[in-house]
């Protein structure tokens, strides 16, 4: 009899190990997996869509959104079925999810024009990673509702934890291990390896399923168990449904416009997408396995601290800064310092994001149910995060004709840390003493009172440039456009500045005899100008292709016979340069605008013999990596003629360019010369420095005086050269 029930026991060990093995791998895995593929295919996608913040923005709305319907699967399937019908039902998907292998996105979706971009990007996604992906998302909550099921007592919860381990591990390898060894193409290959991996647990969890039920692990004591643990349960209310909710959107409404926020200061990148991802996750993680690391009135006192030091560092008042603190010389000002520090304000965008998400996710795990309702929680956050990212990626584009999201996601996380301490108050002062009543009153009165300043601190800032010179604002998918009319010139005449955020994209004078005097980074002596008229010269026609119109001014060069073709991705800048810009209708040129993508167009196009090929596409303060690839110099060569030249504008705040244009030049057998143009400040928003390169087989064009005097020396002896391909590109090796 001992023996019997000495191997009975050894057998349910066996088996209990086995089927944890099972589910600490799989739960791993699929955790990679999910959140691999999000960085590898929005990557690839990123060219066809311009290149800008929204692109990952929607494609984190879309991943979201499958997450909730991942998760909405797993809760149902759990509730309605039984464990054995789920197990046949979850396999039989996964099986199908074989047949979408390699994930790699088909060139035919590639858009024709920059029309409806947020639902193609949606299609796209949907048609190639839609079924994996939703699979996959469901795979976590669905093994710890197994595993609570088939284990009473212990602790899901830990699964989960390790859920977002594999979940992190799998974004900081990519720009940091997967981007450099692989390019993206055998990205889709491996990913397919790790799902047909994941395939393998999946049936190994079946195998050890179904011999569960023939040991130990009989289902009658299962269910006196689970009869038991369901006594304590506390029942879930309408109300923790709606505070799960709330706190998860507040978190993923964070993390999105953050994200936006750091790639609109500098560059749309894998890079820029997985740091904001990864601190998110970090929070669950340190949450939800060290739940003591979260003492909510330390979180909060420390969130409102960085929460305010992120507004005052985006305020007109860090102006102060440089009566409070000395300078090193006459000419620096601490407020440009820190105004424009690029390092500083992505530790603070994402320090800021961290408080805010470890305050949220602290309370949402403070507030987690019994295991019997997992999958509810699971499906309140999945909730909440799509709520979160539809309101940054589809509500506020069309509510706002500005970026409001940070200063929203700045005002919530205030909101989150001044109410922590009121509830942490009322909760421990429920006798109302007295003292108790006294220090509720202070509490909530300082409180509010820590609120009411830092609202106003975050209102008042300047987040998107707008001032009161401002006339005309607009935000679409692509970002916000607005139109300042401004004092330049040395008699100060009045004028009209185009701005992309807080970068400059044209200026135009308001007086007739002044319209069409070529202004900001196409002045006279830029790169773009002397390229111009040394193709010219001899009363030579020219045709002329430009990525990126801005107000138009390039046109100003045109004459009469010549041909400028503008390739312009967002609609509301050709709409903007032809009024109320007039470089367009001014010139005597004639003038082509081709709505779309520069380099899908150009690909779809016929040779077009360009004598010149201008690069002046800007995303944020960095031309798109895309643009700068060796195989897009290879679509740019089709349209070039024989001794024809591109210029590249590198004018950049925060990266070095030159590495990327060099290795493009050094790669196809191309001379290069770079132009660098200053121009005083003081002069006014007519005349803004410049850095143009200029890439040809014509040595003898890029030796010409004019062009040698204003050779900008310092690019040369500054970094080796770089090739960036489709395939890889890193923003580490260009940052300055």
């Amino acid at each position: 009899m001992e023996d019997t029930r000495h191997q009975a026991e050894k057998s349910r060990s066996s088996a209990t190990l086995q089927f944890t093995t099972c589910c600490a791998f799989a739960t791993l895995l699929s955790a990679f997996l999910v959140f691999q593929i999000q960085p590898v295919i929005s990557k690839m996608i990123l060219p066809w869509f311009g290149g800008g913040p929204a692109v990952w923005t929607s494609c984190m709305m879309f991943f979201q959104v499958m997450l909730l319907a991942g998760y909405a699967y797993a809760y149902s399937i759990n509730r309605f079925l039984s464990l054995r019908a789920q197990v046949i039902c979850h396999m039989v998907l996964v099986l199908a999810c074989l047949l979408f292998l390699p994930i790699i996105p088909d060139e035919a979706w590639k858009p024709q024009d920059g029309s409806l971009p947020t639902l193609r990007i949606i299609l796209v996604l949907l048609a190639h990673v839609g079924l994996p992906y939703f699979l996959l998302s469901a795979t976590a909550p669905l093994l710890q509702a197994w595993y609570a099921a088939k284990l009473p007592g212990k602790v899901p919860y830990r699964l989960y934890a390790l859920s977002n381990a594999g979940s992190l591990f799998a974004l900081l390898s990519f720009p940091f291990l997967i981007e450099p060894l692989m390019g993206s193409s055998m990205q889709a290959y491996v990913w397919a390896g790790g799902f047909i991996a994941f395939a393998l647990f999946c049936a190994g969890m079946v195998v050890v399923l179904v011999r569960s039920n023939r040991t130990a692990l009989v289902e009658n004591a299962i269910a006196a168990e689970n009869d038991e643990a369901d006594e304590v349960a506390q029942e879930v209310t309408r109300n923790d449904w709606v505070v799960w909710i709330g706190l998860a959107a507040i978190g993923s409404f964070a993390l999105l416009s953050i994200s936006n926020h750091m790639c609109l200061e500098m560059t749309v990148s894998p890079l820029m997408w997985v740091l904001p991802l990864s601190v998110y996750l970090l929070t669950f993680i340190i949450n939800f396995e060290f739940s003591k690391l979260y003492v909510p009135r330390l979180w909060a006192i420390g969130g409102i601290a960085v929460i305010v030091s992120f507004a005052f560092l985006n305020h007109d008042e860090l102006a102060l800064m440089n009566h409070w603190f000395d300078a090193p010389d006459p000419d620096f000002a601490w407020s440009d310092y820190f105004g424009d520090h690029l390092m500083l304000h992505t530790a603070m965008s994402l320090l800021t994001l961290f408080v805010i998400c470890m305050m949220c996710h602290g309370e949402l795990v403070r507030r987690k149910p019994h295991s019997k309702y997992l999958t509810s929680f699971y499906m309140a956050m999945a909730t909440g995060g799509a709520i979160g990212g539809m309101g940054v990626a589809l509500v506020c584009p069309l509510v706002f004709n500005s970026f409001m999201e940070t200063q929203i996601t700045l005002a919530l996380g205030l909101a989150v840390a001044c109410y922590i301490p009121i509830l942490s108050v009322v909760k421990a002062d429920a006798a109302l003493t007295t003292g108790a009543r006294s220090r509720r009153v202070l509490t909530c009165v300082a409180s509010f009172s820590v609120l009411l300043s830092g609202l106003w601190l975050i209102e008042s800032g300047n987040w998107d440039g707008g001032n009161d010179e401002t006339v005309l604002q607009r935000r679409n998918f692509y970002g916000v456009l607005r139109i300042d009319v401004e004092h330049a010139g040395e008699q100060g005449q009045l004028g009209r500045a185009l701005y992309y955020g807080h970068t400059l994209h044209g200026f135009q004078f308001v007086n007739k005899e002044l319209s069409r005097k070529p202004t900001t980074y196409y002045s006279t002596d830029s790169g773009i100008a002397l390229a111009l008229a040394a193709l010219g010269e001899n009363d030579q026609t020219l045709r002329v292709g430009v990525v990126g119109l801005g107000s138009g001014t390039t046109a100003v060069y045109g004459r009469k016979g010549d041909y400028f073709h503008f390739y312009e991705i967002n609609p509301d800048v050709i709409t903007l340069a032809k009024s109320p810009f007039t470089f367009l209708k001014d010139s005597p040129a004639e003038i082509g605008i081709t709505l779309a993508d520069a380099r899908v167009a150009l690909e779809r196009q016929e040779p077009q013999n360009y004598d010149l090929l201008v690069l002046d596409a800007f995303s944020g303060d960095a031309i798109p990596a895309h643009l700068l690839t060796m195989e897009a110099f290879d679509v740019y060569k089709k349209h070039l003629r024989k001794d024809g030249v591109i210029a590249i504008h590198i004018s950049n705040r925060y990266l070095n360019l030159y590495p990327v244009v060099s290795g493009l030049a050094a790669g196809n057998g191309y001379g290069l010369i770079c132009i660098d143009t200053e121009h005083d400040d003081d002069a006014g928003q007519d005349e803004a420095g410049s850095s143009w390169c200029l890439l040809s087989t014509n040595a003898d064009l890029l030796k010409r005086p004019e062009m040698q005097v204003l050779k900008a020396d310092e690019y040369y002896n500054d970094r080796p050269a770089i090739q960036w391909t489709d395939q890889y590109s890193n923003l580490l090796h260009v940052l300055d």
